[in-house]
């Protein structure tokens, strides 16, 4: 950091690392942008038309404000630290089924549409993102299950469980109100509890929410 942002008034430095977290949280990814791949080409457009259907079936006046972004990393999350971008590794995308991906474009969607992002500003958190694999020796667990210490990308945190846990109730509803089974939600949410092999207690928590919910 240089001496020119040390002699900064500190508000003027608070102000500067807001900013900063707001857009450059996610530093160690790589980003599909143009000239996209053909691989990047295909996975913006089927995570948009996944974000799309939700959009159609729930509040139809705001198709096209939604925009999905699809990052090429080593390691399976999605995520939300913009007003209306919907972020997700391609890797992610690739090994979800169909049903699986409106649940989890239905959650990320819900804290964007709840306001969670924006009661986060300027508190947001650096965490290694959820990682998938058969070793879960030496993990962390998270958003999406378990976190390898070995990761060393980055992504904006900023979520509690309460935060979680309301994202799951609307998740619900704009899953409902496409026709989805709320049943796939609920085993997205035992698979994440599976891989995490019992010792993400939050995960654990959101599925006795979600069974309430669903009156299981």
């Amino acid at each position: 950091m240089s001496w020119s942002f040390l002699k900064l008034p500190i508000a003027a430095r608070i102000i500067f690392l807001v900013v900063l977290m707001e857009t450059g949280c996610i530093g160690l990814q790589s980003k599909c942008q143009p000239p996209l791949s053909q691989e990047c080409s295909h996975a913006i457009e089927l995570w948009q038309n996944i974000i799309n259907s939700i959009i159609w079936a729930n509040f139809p006046s705001e198709i096209g404000y939604y925009r999905s972004v699809v990052w090429e990393d080593d390691f399976d999350n999605a995520w939300v630290n913009k007003g209306h971008e919907i972020n997700i590794t391609r890797q992610f995308l690739l090994k979800l089924s169909h049903s699986q991906r409106i649940c989890v474009a239905a959650h990320e969607l819900a804290h964007l549409k709840l306001g969670h992002y924006y009661s986060k500003v300027g508190i947001i958190m650096a965490t290694q993102p959820p990682l998938r694999n058969t070793s879960y020796q030496n993990h962390l667990f998270d958003h999406y299950g378990s976190t390898s210490k070995k990761q060393t990308a980055i992504i904006a945190e900023g979520f509690g469980f309460n935060e979680e846990e309301e994202a799951d109730q609307l998740a619900l509803v704009f899953v409902r109100k496409l026709g989805l089974d709320p049943m796939h939600y609920l085993n997205l949410l035992l698979l994440f509890q599976h891989s995490s092999k019992g010792k993400d207690l939050n995960i654990q928590k959101r599925v006795r929410n979600v069974e309430n919910i669903l009156n299981i």
